[in-house]
């Protein structure tokens, strides 16, 4: 992205896109000393403080301190939710999930269908008009082929874009990361937006899956043959000015 900016530390590991949206600017990974973790904390907002860039801060087992959570909290971000980290070998994969008629999917090939497929992707994060097309704008210069770094599928329901999945091919596993608009869940949609990203994961070579779901996304998961291995949690900062808990 031509305003991105990523900062790597043996800290922090954080990314601004400079996009409006929470989803789109990340603390992606926190290792900081029990010491003096305010001063850490207050240190990385500075980063995202100028633009009132709002963002999520990550955490899961190889967060410290351990209790991370609580000194953000104390900063002004609110716990969005818990997730689970998971895991399936392809091989194992239920291979044909039942499938609604009325559902069709295919691949995202051009900048046409990558336009349809930013509806439900930005409805499902309610994410406003800004950041979608600047997100939209990147996807697009990544370009449509096999060597693409993401592969998107859209899920249309009698027609209608509902439902999306981005294939992201990475330290040896293959991440499928699925939206359903809410309300269209519950339909047998997210089971056939799983299936055509595992086919072609498999088709490439690799063994292993991952993804990380909310809790109300556990149970389907797991009939599919997903395992759960960790618990990643997100904090939002919607307008981090201010921030400083001693202010």
């Amino acid at each position: 992205m031509p305003k991105a900016v990523v900062h790597s530390s043996p800290e922090t590991l954080r990314v601004k896109t400079g996009l409006p949206h929470e989803f789109l600017n990340a603390v992606l990974r926190a290792q900081i000393s029990d010491a003096n973790p305010e001063l850490a904390i207050q240190s990385t907002l500075e980063e995202f403080r100028p633009e009132r860039t709002p963002l999520t801060w990550w955490v899961g087992p190889s967060t410290m301190p351990r209790d991370l959570g609580k000194y953000l909290e104390n900063f002004g971000f609110a716990k969005t939710g818990d997730l689970s980290g998971m895991a399936i070998d392809l091989d194992t994969f239920l291979l044909s999930p039942a499938m609604p008629r009325e559902l069709s999917i295919e691949p995202v090939r051009d900048a046409e269908t990558l336009k349809a497929w930013m509806g439900p992707f930005a409805k499902g994060y309610g994410m406003p008009e800004a950041a979608a097309t600047g997100l939209f704008n990147f996807l697009r210069g990544l370009g449509f082929g096999p060597d693409a770094p993401f592969r998107h599928f859209l899920g249309r329901w009698k027609g209608d874009p509902v439902a999306t999945t981005s294939l992201f091919f990475g330290a040896g596993v293959a991440g499928i990361y699925i939206t359903v608009t809410p309300e269209f869940r519950g339909k047998g949609i997210g089971a056939g937006m799983t299936l055509v990203p595992v086919r072609t994961a498999r088709a490439a070579g690799y063994r292993v899956a991952i993804t990380h779901v909310p809790e109300y996304r556990y149970g389907f998961h797991r009939k599919l043959g997903f395992k759960p291995y960790c618990q990643l949690g997100t904090y939002v900062m919607r307008d981090p000015v201010g921030t400083d808990p001693d202010s």
